[in-house]
């Protein structure tokens, strides 16, 4: 049984940030320590090791998941993990028997990018085809994705004739296409929108909380329309820069200080307006803004890797 000194040293001699090995035995010591130890010594521990609130989560999860495969089976498990906790996390959101059989197989190596964990993961939770599960995972081999941006239109006669031409192809090589059902991969990717702009709202919601709006002034709410700290969230780009620019007095204030409030905000409309041109638009202007400005975009991608985003 594990006791707080022994936590405390492994937790200092396997970083999260190390291999897969040391973060598998970090992970599984964080879940059975939270396990075992009474609630005032666990938030002391955790307090120790210091380790950021959001990575010590997706740590804790990872050895719950581990815990609970057979010994000789997380062995193999943890020999095929990357060397990225990101990326191990992602995996973990499915079954266990999932993880195994993905290791089994192949399908999860140690060379298996943060990318390519969550392209296995949605195959593996939303299977095409007749219903039989797997179709991508177990009993086939998945080749292929062929994707469109979302700014790129495709009449329906274009698509069936792309249908049909790949179909004629695969019947030269003994390949089979499988189209997904309405449960696949449109509703998945707004799924996926949903999910990252949901997210995004939480870190703008750090960046300008409910402490700040209660200051701003009554008679710059009435002028913008703005009456609660939602509402400001919730406004179009232009009013939420105005009024946020009103109550500083100064566009020089804004950009120094509240350029993480805008990121927010872009990502947030890049994912979830209903036009697929603004969303376009809107990940365009993301990109030009960031472009020059360095730490703001390590901050922006760091935000993301470390929450198992793509950027």
């Amino acid at each position: 049984m594990i006791n707080p000194k022994e936590a405390l040293k492994i937790a200092k001699n396997n970083p999260y940030k190390g291999t897969a090995k040391q973060i598998a035995k970090l992970s599984i010591s964080i879940a059975q320590s939270a396990q075992i130890f009474d609630p005032s010594v666990f938030a002391l521990y955790k307090e120790k090791i210091n380790i950021s609130p959001k990575i010590f989560s997706k740590l804790k999860v990872i050895g719950e998941t581990l815990l609970e495969v057979k010994e000789q089976e997380r062995n193999l498990l943890i020999n095929q993990f990357p060397d990225s906790y990101t990326t191990i996390h992602i995996l973990c959101s499915i079954s266990t028997k999932d993880l195994v059989t993905g290791a089994e197989k192949g399908d999860i190596t140690a060379n298996t990018t943060a990318k390519e964990a969550q392209l296995y993961v949605q195959q593996i939770r939303f299977p095409t085809g007749d219903g039989e599960k797997g179709k991508w995972g177990y009993k086939q081999e998945h080749l292929f994705n062929i994707v469109r941006p979302d700014d790129v239109p495709m009449s329906t006669t274009s698509l069936n004739n792309l249908k049909s031409d790949i179909r004629k192809i695969c019947l030269e090589y003994g390949a089979e296409l499988q189209v997904p059902n309405p449960s696949g991969t449109t509703p998945l990717r707004q799924q996926e929108r949903k999910e990252k702009a949901l997210f995004w709202k939480s870190i703008l919601n750090k960046q300008i909380d409910q402490k700040w709006f209660d200051k701003t002034p009554k008679s710059t709410r009435n002028k913008f329309n703005i009456q609660s700290l939602d509402d400001l969230h919730e406004s179009d780009i232009k009013t939420f820069t105005s009024f946020i620019i009103k109550v500083e007095g100064s566009k020089d204030i804004f950009w120094n200080t509240y350029e993480k409030a805008y990121i927010c905000k872009l990502q947030i409309l890049a994912e979830e307006h209903p036009e697929t041109g603004q969303r376009y638009n809107y990940r365009k202007r993301l990109k030009s803004y960031l472009q020059d400005k360095n730490e703001l975009r390590i901050w922006n991608d760091l935000v993301l890797e470390e929450n198992g985003f793509t950027k």
